[in-house]
This record gives structure tokens, C-alpha cells and sequence, in this order.
């Protein structure tokens, strides 16, 4: 098999949204790992590609435009991510322009709702955690880190953030077609992002792809981060299924011993990767026999 796909990580963080390092910081590292392929597809913005871009050319890495866009399907919170997109497109700016404001009243409702943790002035010290960035939850956990509310981050989703808890507010998002739309506007390949995050049964997982295969979707996920084998093996089954291109991913944050840029499962064979959808337009893309 040719193993091509080792260098490529299409799903990233940096300090613009989520993640703990700087956009240059976050390519250097990625070349150290050897990759020669990273997109930066931070949460509802787009403000760290042209950083991103010249670092990567000193690195003599390539770097592939990305966003990750949340949206609201069937009641459930979704990401879609966007690959190889124009960062300057203006219906893309206008819709991240409206993520931006979605997020700010978000993060109001999410303090609004965990007022009683007794976290004096907890907007603005999340406000202060974020430095600039898209306000998300993992500032409002380590707020509550800093102020002793939990001793992790961990904890502190499991408690008060994560999924049905108090202060998970997602029904703010737009609807997927309305991502894929934004994506598509930009030249951009509409990704469905970690299939398996969600907390759904293979039923509804397979409605959704057929949701978002019919809005226009183009990929999806096959690999997240460290899978086993036959979840591997199971989401590539689904992307042939649904006629689905196979994209490949860390979704890195942090470095820790799980996560690093470049550090996912294995893609399995005989499934067609994203990336192919551009090789045309990116000679250096195109493996080697």
C-alpha cells in the first residue's frame, strides 16, 4: 500500500480558536512530525491561514486553507470542515461573520447558565483566556480550572460542558446545507468532521450522511485520531457507501502523548482520498508509485 496519506493531516487547531499554539508554531511542529501536508482548520474563522502560510513556506511545508464550521442537525451539534477553500471569499467572511456573533451570544448564555459555580466576572475571564480568539468551551473550562471549580479540564466537560450538561448551549448554529453552502462559495471541499464523536446510533450516524451527501457534502472523516482498526475500516464502508470522499485528520489542540499533528489511525485501502479532488490544481500532492 502506498502510504502516502501519512503525511497529510487535514484537521488542526491553533490559537485562533481552541488550540494552545500559534499558527507558526503549530506548522513548525507539524514539519518537525514530517508531515508535508497540514490544513488549519480552526473553529468558525479563518484569521490564522495567511500566519499559517508563511510559515509554511519557510518550512517547505504545504498548506491547505481550512475552517471548521459547527452546525445544527436533527437537534444534535455538527462540524463541518471546509479543505482548500478562498479565505477572502466574501459570502465565506459574511457566514464566519455570522458564526463569530452566534459564538459571542453563546458564550453569554454559557456564563448566564453556570452562574451559580460562583465564578466572580466569568464572561470577562473567559474573554481574557481566549486572547483574541473564537470564545469556545474548552476557555470556559480552563477558567474553571484557574478558579478551583475543577481540577481538570476533563472535569470540568464532564460536569458542566459536555453533551447535555448545564452549560452545553449548541442551538445556535446554522442548519449543515447552509456550511456546505459557505464551503462551496469559497471553491472549498465540504467535509463531514469526526463521524464518530457524536453520540449517535449507526442509525441516525447514516442519516446524517445521507443528509449531508444530499446538501452537497463531498467527504468525511474516515480517520480521527486514534481509532481502532475496524472503526476504521467502518467509516471508510460508510464513505463508499454514501459516495463519499475519505479525508484524514489529528484534530490536534495540544500536544499530549495521544495527539500530536500527524498522529491519527491508519486509512484503510481501496478508498478514494480528498485530496485528490485538488492534486490537479497541487502537482505536489500526487503520491508517487
Amino acid at each position: 500500500m502506498n502510504a502516502f496519506w501519512a503525511g497529510f493531516d487535514l484537521h488542526s487547531h491553533s490559537t485562533c480558536s481552541d488550540g494552545k499554539l500559534s499558527p507558526t508554531e503549530l506548522v513548525q511542529l507539524a514539519a518537525e512530525q514530517g508531515l508535508h501536508t497540514l490544513s488549519l482548520t480552526d473553529h468558525d474563522t479563518v484569521k490564522g491561514i495567511r500566519e499559517a502560510k508563511q510559515a509554511a513556506e519557510q518550512c517547505g511545508l504545504q498548506l491547505i486553507p481550512g475552517v471548521e464550521i459547527s452546525t445544527t442537525w436533527s437537534k444534535a451539534s455538527v462540524h463541518i470542515v471546509g479543505l482548500n477553500l478562498d479565505p477572502e471569499n466574501p459570502e465565506l467572511l459574511e457566514g464566519l461573520a455570522s458564526q463569530q456573533a452566534a459564538r459571542r451570544q453563546r458564550a453569554e448564555l454559557i456564563a448566564q447558565k453556570l452562574s451559580g459555580l460562583g465564578i466572580d466576572d466569568f464572561l470577562a475571564k473567559v474573554e481574557q483566556q481566549a486572547n483574541g480568539a473564537e470564545i469556545g468551551r474548552p476557555h470556559f473550562a480552563q477558567v474553571m480550572v484557574d478558579e478551583g471549580v475543577v481540577e481538570t479540564m476533563a472535569e470540568a466537560f464532564k460536569k458542566h460542558l459536555g453533551a447535555g450538561k448545564k452549560g452545553d448551549v449548541k442551538n445556535l448554529w446554522p442548519e449543515i446545507d447552509q456550511a456546505v453552502q459557505w464551503i462551496h462559495a469559497a471553491g472549498g471541499v465540504a467535509v463531514l468532521a469526526h463521524p464518530l464523536h457524536y453520540k449517535m446510533t449507526n442509525m441516525k450516524r447514516r442519516a446524517l450522511l445521507k443528509a449531508f451527501k444530499a446538501c452537497g457534502g463531498d467527504a468525511m472523516e474516515v480517520v480521527s485520531g486514534m481509532q481502532t482498526p475496524d472503526q476504521s475500516r467502518y467509516m471508510a464502508q460508510l464513505a463508499k457507501e454514501y459516495e463519499l470522499k475519505a479525508s484524514v485528520g489529528s484534530d490536534f489542540h495540544f500536544v499530549t502523548q495521544w495527539q500530536k499533528p500527524g498522529k491519527y489511525s491508519a486509512l484503510p485501502e481501496s478508498i478514494d482520498p480528498v485530496w485528490m479532488t485538488w492534486a490537479d490544481s497541487l502537482p505536489e500532492c500526487q503520491p508517487s508509485a
